[in-house]
């Protein structure tokens, strides 16, 4: 809420590349950014904590891109209560897999490509697309100290280094065994969110997003269920046409429940929400781990767009803060201080009021077959999840779902 000072946008000074597009890739009306070379953590002894894989061998990450593209299996083993790979050692050239037979960590698409890090609250949250990540990632940038946080953050540089996929694996490692680190997530109904998937990519450009997948750029909902439901018989990521529902699909679609090691750990996961109660659960996870009165309850949504759009957003200033429309969304992802919509679903317009249509888009047998068939196992957790008005746990979430996760099951075979 402090004014802004400067109109210009900067690459943090230790990101390796240098960017031209600095507008949508720099950090605008921020002179930290441009000046301290710490940024954007809070203190160059932070930094220090979070080196990243660019320290690693050449030979190192030509391994690493094999092995993503050609992982043990496209598809998740869904053990659920894995038990812990500790006594991996890690070198200089040692591939890490905390969790055996899913694609490595480091990969640009898999299993942590959207772990985001909050160091100063050692809070690692998975964001998934189509689940408010985009929210998520603008909180991030607003608690590093961003005064652009408002604008559209997924090609922004200073975003990299939260990301847990880029992070070296000895802290990769490190920040995994570490209990004192809180893992957490939100989850959507499954039919919704493929829904407001479709929705949101067939609008782009006529359906151009499809055409580029190496779809019918014409395609349909039922065509895309259709599509999803063929059995993949490739054996790598390095296929054109990318049927079935695999590390290899597009992250808008593929499983929750792929995302972040649930599917193998889900009983390391702290915390699991519901979107639908974002404004309940959000503020309770902040709260847990001390971001709420913090950053939490002053995040205010949404902001004014200069220069390149949704590139550029001012935040909003306390003048307008203290107007009907400042106070419209104050608190990260609370509901609107008129109306009972929270902030979640009026970013940017990037809701396609998926919720409403769902009805109106899919017959009895589709939404049956996509949440019996297509995405049981997002479906059996989310049912879980939503039976509760608070945060549910990990391990008590993995009991239900797997008898081999109860705690006296595992304690027996151990």
């Amino acid at each position: 809420l402090t004014p802004i000072t400067s109109e210009l946008c900067c690459i943090p000074a230790s990101y390796k590349s240098n960017p031209s597009d600095l507008r949508c890739k720099g950090t605008c009306f921020t002179e930290r950014a441009c000046n301290d070379t710490s940024y954007p953590f809070s203190s160059a002894d932070e930094k220090a904590m979070y080196p990243t894989l660019d320290n690693r061998t050449q030979r190192y990450k030509q391994d690493l891109r094999r092995e993503c593209q050609y992982p043990p299996s496209l598809v998740p083993p869904m053990e659920w209560c894995q038990t812990p790979n500790n006594e991996q050692h890690i070198t200089n050239e040692t591939i890490t897999r905390i969790i055996p037979n899913i694609p490595p960590m480091g990969c640009g698409t898999g299993a942590f490509q959207n772990l985001l890090i909050f160091p100063s609250a050692k809070l690692a949250f998975c964001g998934i697309p189509k689940v408010g990540i985009t929210q998520w990632i603008q909180f991030l940038r607003f608690i590093a100290g961003a005064k652009d946080y408002p604008s559209v953050p997924h090609y922004k540089a200073d975003v990299s280094f939260f990301r847990f996929n880029n992070l070296d694996p000895s802290v990769q490692k490190r920040i995994w065994e570490d209990e004192g680190w809180t893992f957490a997530a939100f989850l959507r109904e499954p039919a919704e969110r493929l829904l407001s998937a479709y929705l949101d990519k067939v609008g782009e450009d006529g359906g151009r997003f499809f055409k580029n997948q190496g779809l019918n750029e014409t395609m349909t909902l039922e065509k895309l269920i259709d599509f999803l439901a063929r059995p993949e018989n490739a054996t790598s990521c390095d296929v054109s046409k990318r049927n079935g529902l695999t590390w290899c699909s597009d992250p808008h679609w593929r499983p929750q429940v792929f995302s972040c090691g649930m599917s193998e750990r889900l009983d390391r996961f702290q915390f699991i929400g519901n979107i639908e109660n974002a404004a309940d659960h959000a503020r309770e996870l902040l709260e847990h781990v001390g971001l709420w009165n913090t950053y939490g309850k002053k995040f205010v949504h949404g902001g004014e767009m200069k220069g390149k759009g949704m590139c550029t957003v001012k935040p909003i200033t306390l003048n307008e803060l203290e107007s009907d429309r400042g106070l419209r969304h104050l608190g990260f992802q609370q509901k609107g201080a008129y109306g009972n919509i929270s902030a979640a679903n009026t970013a940017y317009n990037h809701s396609r009021g998926s919720k409403s249509k769902v009805e109106e888009y899919f017959t009895p047998d589709m939404l049956k077959f996509v949440r019996e068939k297509l995405y049981g196992a997002d479906f059996k957790l989310w049912e879980l999840v939503s039976r509760n008005s608070k945060l549910s746990r990990g391990k008590e979430l993995a009991s239900k779902i797997s008898s081999i996760c109860s705690l006296d099951v595992r304690s027996s075979v151990t």
